[in-house]
């Protein structure tokens, strides 16, 4: 944008797709490469009346932070999960997107714990044999600074199907994830937690999820 690149987790959230006039997916090993980056590039173009208020978006949002460590994130991760009393006193299990960091908490959790922490195989399976489709939460976070991250939790929805399938090969299954919108209001984090140097914890001080004090 205007000759400058940006990382796709550093857009900030509060971009109204309104404001967006189409987007591009470079496709091809050539066109990969045109701005020197093998993982593929992904062109977005504003809408000119539009332009500044996207740009003032991206000039603030924060660049080169010093990364919190995997082990202070995790924690904030579980803590997060411990504070959706919303989730945990309503019916039924809630289950969590496998990834890398869910299989490194998925032990806080006990078998008593409204949370499952399922393998991709035991996710499909599960879904095949409930109507073939499962609703699962992505948590994500969003570093803001050194002492802040937001916390996110993302509504998905699996759909499974078995046959045959000449997708990137041979399949005999298929699994389909769909991510719910999160509307157009402007960004708001599920969680906002802050460090407290004196305590030396993270707090949490705001966010939709927040229960009032």
């Amino acid at each position: 944008m205007n000759e400058n690149e940006y990382f796709l987790d550093t857009i900030p959230d509060s971009i109204n797709p309104d404001w967006i006039e189409k987007i591009e997916v470079l496709k091809s090993e050539d066109q990969k490469y045109i701005y020197g980056n093998g993982n593929g590039i992904v062109l977005i173009y504003p809408n000119k009346e539009y332009f500044e208020q996207i740009s003032l978006l991206l000039k603030t949002t924060p660049k080169n932070l010093e990364q919190v460590d995997k082990q202070r994130l995790d924690s904030i991760y579980i803590k997060a999960l411990n504070n959706r009393f919303d989730l945990q006193l309503s019916s039924g299990w809630k289950f969590i997107e496998p990834n890398e960091r869910s299989e490194r908490i998925k032990n806080y959790f006990d078998h008593n714990s409204a949370y499952k922490f399922p393998s991709s195989d035991e996710l499909f399976d599960y879904a095949y044999k409930h109507g073939k489709t499962l609703k699962l939460y992505r948590i994500t976070h969003k570093q803001i600074s050194k002492d802040t991250i937001d916390i996110n939790f993302g509504d998905l929805t699996l759909t499974v199907k078995k046959g045959i399938f000449l997708k990137n090969g041979l399949h005999f299954r298929e699994a389909n994830y769909s991510l719910a919108c999160g509307g157009t209001n402007g960004y708001i984090p599920d969680f906002r937690f802050v460090y407290d140097k004196k305590t030396k914890t993270w707090k949490i001080i705001d966010g939709r999820c927040k229960l009032p004090e």
